[in-house]
This record gives structure tokens, sequence and C-alpha cells, in this order.
């Protein structure tokens, strides 16, 4: 056994000698520890305090500190200098390079000691999105318009850089293909020139865009036919419960893309969907219909495979109210003829939508008689008329008594 331990021994040693030296040299790399004496460091220049509406249009650089003193528990790699952007404002600004005071440590240089930053103030903006196609379908192939979802995203930036853009791109790429093309792609900006936009530090993105991302549908067809556009209009049937009355149906999107020959498209100016079944219901309801169990004309074809959703809005249905002491007016007296007494105000009972009745008062409803060609004496159920708010129904027909009286000389 003891033979077996001493062969190769000096090629063990080395063997042992040379894995603590690489266990030392890797730990080097991951942690550098310890000042001791008299050193320059290079270490970077971070941000505090920076405002939520301030960005830095300026590259930070690399500060050299020169430090002295002994610490062997210091990690150099932790070592930051900063600036303070506290309470800044856009524009062109000197900031001092400070540093957190170290433990047995004394910092006798920060090169550079202030830096000048562009400062400036972000803001947003919302940006229509263009669809940038490249490469060619296939040989005997065409693409039609593209259509993007949104049509617009909101943008987050510098204010100096939003106010020279105009638009939002995204790019998908046509070589070679068959079909329809659908897909995701990120929104991505471009300048007048046609270059990436990007900031001081290219790394580092300076625009950001709400959604990130759209959804593109570009039609691919075979060469020869042609593309319409054509309304959606969305049909129900039923009548929904709990006094709810069916307020719209519309179809989301509301037109799509087909193709056919000019023949085929011709008089084609309209898609009817549904009808959905609203019978019962007493919340708006959303009705998926997959464009492949809709029946198109012989010879049209949707662009792309496509859900039509079909919203069918649900409302409160008509209420009644009663509105009391309503001021009841006498029009088209005859010569001579006054009223012998006033007739007092009187309760009616209207009828319309919630909301239409909500605020409908005494002050907003008109009634009225008409004593044209009516002598002096009691007229007991005269027909009363009336001018209602928007929205708004009498019902019944009020009757009053109607008291004349020859006009005294």
């Amino acid at each position: 056994m003891r033979e077996m331990f001493k062969r190769n021994l000096g090629y063990k040693i080395v063997s042992l000698i040379l894995a603590v030296l690489f266990w030392l040299w890797v730990n080097n790399q991951t942690s550098v520890q310890g000042i001791y004496g008299d050193q320059t460091l290079t270490i970077p220049l971070v941000l505090r305090n920076q405002p939520s509406n301030i960005m830095v249009m300026t590259k930070l650089p690399e500060i050299h500190v020169r430090l002295k003193g002994t610490n062997p528990n210091i990690n150099v790699k932790d070592l930051f200098a900063y600036i303070d952007l506290a309470g800044s404002a856009p524009g062109k600004h000197n900031f001092d390079v400070r540093m957190d005071p170290q433990p047995q440590i004394r910092i006798l240089d920060l090169e550079p000691s202030t830096v000048t930053l562009q400062l400036d103030s972000v803001q947003e903006k919302v940006l229509p999105v263009q669809v940038d196609l490249t490469g060619a379908p296939a040989e005997g192939y065409q693409a039609g318009q593209p259509v993007v979802k949104p049509v617009s995203v909101n943008v987050r930036g510098p204010g100096t850089i939003l106010s020279e853009l105009n638009k939002a791109l995204v790019e998908v790429s046509l070589t070679g293909k068959k079909d329809t093309v659908v897909t995701s792609s990120p929104v991505l900006f471009r300048d007048k020139k046609g270059n990436p936009v990007y900031g001081p530090d290219p790394s580092v993105e300076v625009l950001s865009a709400s959604p990130s991302s759209v959804d593109v549908v570009v039609p691919i067809q075979p060469q020869g036919l042609d593309s319409k556009d054509i309304p959606i209009h969305a049909l129900a049937q039923g009548s929904p419960g709990g006094g709810m009355i069916l307020g719209s149906v519309v179809s989301i999107p509301g037109d799509v893309q087909v193709f056919g020959t000019a023949e085929a498209l011709r008089g084609f100016d309209a898609l009817k969907v549904g009808p959905v079944d609203v019978s019962g219901l007493t919340a708006d309801k959303s009705f998926p219909i997959p464009s492949d169990k809709i029946t198109l004309p012989q010879g049209v074809s949707f662009a792309a495979p496509t859900t039509f959703n079909v919203l069918a809005q649900i409302l409160p249905g008509p209420v009644e109210k009663t509105v009391s002491n309503v001021v009841v007016r006498v029009r088209n007296l005859s010569a001579g003829v006054e009223q012998a007494q006033a007739i007092p105000p009187i309760s009616v009972t209207l009828k319309g939508l919630p909301d239409a009745l909500k605020n409908a008062t005494a002050a907003q409803i008109q009634l009225w008689v008409d004593a044209g060609g009516l002598a002096p004496g009691n007229y007991p159920g005269t027909r009363v008329y009336w001018q209602l708010p928007p929205g708004v129904e009498m019902v019944g027909t009020p009757k009053v008594t109607l008291s004349l009286k020859a006009h005294a000389s």
C-alpha cells in the first residue's frame, strides 16, 4: 500500500499545487479583496435620485479614483462613484462626482471630479404604426394590404427625440411566402433618414412603446386577384330578459379584407355576420364567430383566417316615473275670454330609459291646454298637451277641467 502511495509522487504533488493555484486564480477573478497602501482604480459612475420625468442624454464616463489606506475586507468590484440628480431639470448641467466613504480608506482624488450632463424631460406621444414589408412572395403570388392591430402605440422617451418622430415601425419579411403571414412583431423606431434611434449608450433603449409589439396580418394571394375592404353588419335575434333591451350589436373588427376576381367582388359591399341569439340576456355578451363559419359569395375568400367578435350591448329597459306638481298653462284664449280659475298642478307618469328619466323634473315638463275658440264656461276632461325632455314619453293622456269666463270690462 505504501509503495502504491509513493508511485509517481512527484506528479501528484505538482498536480496538487496546480489545483490550489487554479482555485486561487478563480477566486481572485470573482472577488478582488482588499486595498493596501496607495492605489488608483477605475470604477463605474452611477446616478442617484434621478427624477422619474428626467432622462440623461450623455454617456456616463468611467471614474479614476486614488485611494490610500488599508482595508483587506473591501471588494474592489463593489466600489463606484455617483452623481446626485435630486431636483434636476432639463438642460445642460455640471455635476460633482462623489464617492461614499470607505472604512480606513482616504479618497485622495476623483478624475474627473465634475461631469457635464445633458438632461431631457420624459414625455409621451401616440404614434401610428407603419408596416415595413421586406422581400417578395413566392413567384406567382402577391401581397395584399397589411392589417396591424393596434394601429397606434403610446411611446415614452426623451422629448427632443419624440418631437422628431411621426411614426413607429414594424418589419415583416415576405420572402418566398405563399400563405398569409400572421405574426406579432416588435415595435421599432427610425429617424427621418431611416436610421435606428439610439440614446447616448446604444446598449440602453431610450424609447419604449406600449404595447411593445403589435399583431400584423399580411394577406398573400395568387396574382390576378383583387382585394376589397367591406364593412360588417352584425345581426341579432331574440329578446333580452329581466326587463332589459338590446342597445346595440356590433362586430369587432368592423370591416374585413376579402379577395376575389373583379367580377366576384362586384356588388359585394357588406358582410352580414350572425344572427346571434340574445334571448334572455341580462348583461353584455360577446359571441365569437370564426371566419370559416361564414359563407361568402362564390369566388370570394377572406384575406386571412380571423374571428369576428359580435358584441351585444344589453341595457336596462324603459321604466316609469311619476312627476308631481307640474303646472298646466292655458294657450290661445279667445278675445274677451279669460280663466275663471287657475288649473291646479297635476301629476304625470313618464316612461323612458333610466338615464333619460333620471333628470326629468317638473321644471323640464311643459303642459298646456288649448282654449282656442272656447266660450266662457266649464270644460271638464279637457285634453292636456305636452313637451317632454328627449327620450321621454307620456303614459296616457292627462285631462283637466278648464274654467273660462267673460273678460270683465
